[in-house]
């Protein structure tokens, strides 16, 4: 799987990410509960974008590309 934003790593829980060496100097500090609920995913999936500022400094842009929209879309059809 190779994702389309080199700077968004995919990881299964959190005991992966002590396993990639790109993070090792990085604040590791956060809370691994889901966080994107079903009116964030539908949000997503109209093309609309969210934003997340849980960190109080910078603004997380997510949004999903035409092709994981179709994709999803496609899912669901099943």
């Amino acid at each position: 799987m190779t994702p389309l934003n080199k700077n968004i790593i995919i990881v299964n829980d959190k005991k992966d990410i002590d396993n990639i060496t790109e993070l090792e100097s990085f604040y590791s500090e956060f809370p691994t509960d889901s966080n994107i609920g079903i009116d964030e995913l539908k949000t997503l999936m109209t093309g609309k974008a969210l934003i997340d500022v849980s960190d109080g400094e910078y603004i997380h842009w997510l949004q999903l590309d035409k092709h994981a929209l179709r994709f999803a879309k496609t899912i669901l059809e099943k």
